[in-house]
């Protein structure tokens, strides 16, 4: 290690060294000014603090009666009212008890007695609301106790008209068949007189059992009215109810009138009077809902005045808060006088800090410490992350020089090493692949020697045209295998780090094609699923297929043993974004390997078949195409590689 002059460790000894100096005299500047405030401070705190303090606790505590007398209204139960009055005589017992200790703070007997006084006047005024909350209750139960008692007396009318209506209809129905029979015989004919007397029978029933159906319908309409009116929301809409009521109970009594003074009616007349007494008199729920609007109304009155009276007291406390305000003001500018005393010794003191301390921290930790080792750390993680073109600051003669100089020499070395793998990885996938390749070179030259002999043959009997189509059977076969063994020289060279335009339905063929040996020897069936037109992707073509390969032979490695053997590739393709989905229906993966699958020499493969490489580069190859990958399993069985990358413009 090469330095000239004075290390960082020296030099920050002495930058830090002048600092304290600094400090230490900047400190006891401060003592000797805490000292002088000290006095001046312990008569704010001891009294001017704790009593606006107390003005402030005087404002919550009122906001705390205006925000509960509303609830106080409109509570439904006696225990919840019980519950709201206890709150509001806490709130209320509470400000008397703040009041009567204003005088220990600077406030006059005169302002204390005034707020004594409103402060009765809004507790008459809620014991007057309270008072009206209770007569509402009574309302309430005494509205539930007269509706219970008419839907009784409701369904004792029914119990009584309905016999009456059904004896009426079946009478009828009898004189009606008398009518309509003829003599019998030896008994002649009805005389005019008989024939009279039935039909006047017959007239008698017809208009008891009309009066009968207009007296049931008289008083199911009353009724439905009253219970209307029982729950009437303002004293307008009980009125037109109370309106409706008079013209439906109009003509019951002329209904009752018409239908005798028969014994069996009494019944009948009693339940219909019974009724009728919830329209007027003491039962009367027309006039008992009519009350309680009253009352309702009133309660909206005594809240607006108790709120009133509320804000008037908020009012004087806030006079009285600004009262203690300008108190503790003027003994803060007190302290701030004798603050002002010390205050240019404490200026320079702590500007030379400041100048010390900005020199030091901006001129030479900024830009000559922190400001390298923050270059070196941005090169550090580009480097991590897979940009092995990353550039490392340089400069300087000291520690972070050599540490830049250590850097670079490991980036040039990590760049070639993982080129070697990445050409390792291909010549291994090579290796793979070359039994499969020749496995599959040998049906085509079979039929090459059958074809061959086939024109042999045909050109000797003189059957050109078939030695033709023969020789043109050849040449096709010839050019299958060329372009296999071509595809293979192809993917053995060492790629370009060129980033270009990539068909993603070629590359995916091609690779699928390369391992079509396996694929047909292990019956693993194969999904394709495209977007329509050519699927245009930013990528390597040779780099790209070479992540694919690793993949799909990954895949098909999982799926040994397995029942159901199958290789699905989805492509799914967005304005910005391509997303290619491999699913295999293999073992999946354990949450330990999800966590480090694309860590370098991380294998699941026993020794011999794998150096945990293959994943490592793909990942770093797909980050450099600007995409990512990502692994994940696939309920019930099997696991995904979901690649995304950049969609090309066509």
């Amino acid at each position: 290690m090469k330095l000239s002059g004075f290390g960082i460790r020296a030099r920050m000894f002495a930058a830090f060294g002048l600092v304290a100096l600094v400090t230490v005299v900047s400190s006891i500047a401060a003592w000797v000014t805490y000292e002088k405030l000290s006095a001046s401070l312990n008569a704010i705190i001891g009294r001017d603090i704790p009593g606006f303090s107390l003005a402030s606790e005087l404002t919550a505590r009122s906001s705390e009666i205006v925000a509960t007398a509303p609830i106080l209204v409109s509570v439904e139960t006696g225990r919840a009212r019980d519950r709201v009055w206890a709150r509001l005589m806490d709130s209320i017992h509470g400000t008397d008890t703040l009041i009567q200790s204003l005088g220990d703070y600077g406030i006059g007997q005169t302002q204390q007695s005034s707020l004594q006084t409103q402060l009765d006047a809004v507790a008459s005024a809620l014991r007057s609301l309270d008072a009206n909350v209770r007569r509402k209750f009574w309302f309430g139960r005494r509205n539930r106790e007269l509706t219970e008692r008419l839907r009784w007396a409701h369904a004792d009318f029914l119990d009584e008209i309905d016999p009456l209506i059904e004896d009426a209809r079946f009478s009828i129905g009898l004189d009606l068949r008398r009518l309509r029979q003829s003599p019998q015989a030896g008994q002649g004919k009805l005389s005019p007189d008989a024939k009279r007397r039935r039909f006047g029978d017959l007239d008698a029933r017809l208009r008891q059992h009309e009066a009968l159906l207009r007296l049931k319908s008289s008083i199911n309409l009353l009724v439905g009215l009253i219970f209307r009116a029982a729950n009437a929301v303002d004293t307008p809409e009980l009125n037109d109810i109370l309106l409706f009521a008079g013209e439906a109970g109009a003509p019951i009594g002329q209904d009752l009138e018409s239908l005798g003074k028969q014994p069996e009616l009494t019944a009948l007349r009693q339940s219909a009077s019974a009724i009728l007494k919830f329209t007027k008199g003491p039962d009367s729920l027309f006039d008992l809902r009519r009350e309680a609007l009253k009352l309702q109304m009133r309660n909206a009155g005594l809240l607006g005045a108790s709120r009133a009276l509320v804000q008037a007291f908020q009012t004087r406390i806030s006079a009285l808060s600004a009262q203690i305000r300008a108190q503790t003001t003027k003994a803060s500018r007190r302290a701030g006088e004798i603050t002002a005393q010390a205050k240019s010794l404490l200026i320079w003191a702590a500007l030379g800090s400041i100048v010390i301390a900005i020199l030091m921290v901006w001129l030479y930790v900024g830009r000559s410490l922190v400001g390298r080792i923050t270059g070196l750390k941005t090169a550090m993680r580009k480097i991590a992350d897979g940009d092995l073109g990353a550039d490392v600051p340089s400069g300087g003669a000291d520690e972070i020089a050599d540490m830049a100089a250590a850097l670079e020499v490991f980036r040039d070395t990590i760049s070639e090493t993982q080129r070697e793998l990445v050409q390792a990885g291909k010549l291994a996938a090579l290796g793979q692949l070359a039994a499969g390749v020749a496995h599959d070179l040998n049906q085509p030259l079979a039929a090459l020697r059958f074809q061959a002999h086939n024109a042999a043959v045909n050109m000797e009997r003189g059957k050109m045209a078939d030695a033709a189509q023969n020789l043109e059977k050849i040449s096709k076969l010839s050019t299958s295998m060329a372009k296999k063994i071509n595809h293979l020289k192809t993917l053995a060279r060492k790629p370009s780090r060129h980033i270009g335009t990539a068909e993603l339905k070629s590359v995916i063929s091609a690779a699928l094609d390369l391992l079509q040996g396996r694929i047909r020897d292990e019956a693993v069936n194969i999904g394709l699923e495209y977007p329509d037109g050519p699927v245009l992707v930013r990528a390597g073509e040779n780099r790209l297929e070479q992540v694919l390969l690793n993949v799909f032979g990954n895949a098909l490695d999982a799926m040994k043993g397995a029942k159901t053997k199958s290789l699905d590739v989805r492509v799914r393709q967005t304005r910005n974004k391509t997303r290619i989905r491999i699913c295999d229906t293999g073992q999946g993966f354990d949450d330990k390997t999800l966590l480090r699958i694309f860590d370098p020499f991380f294998t699941t493969k026993t020794v011999g078949e794998g150096l945990g490489l293959g994943l490592s580069i793909s990942y770093n190859i797909i980050k450099d195409f600007g995409g990512s990958m990502k692994a994940q399993n696939q309920p019930p069985e099997g696991a995904c590689f979901i690649i995304t990358l950049l969609t090309a413009k066509p």
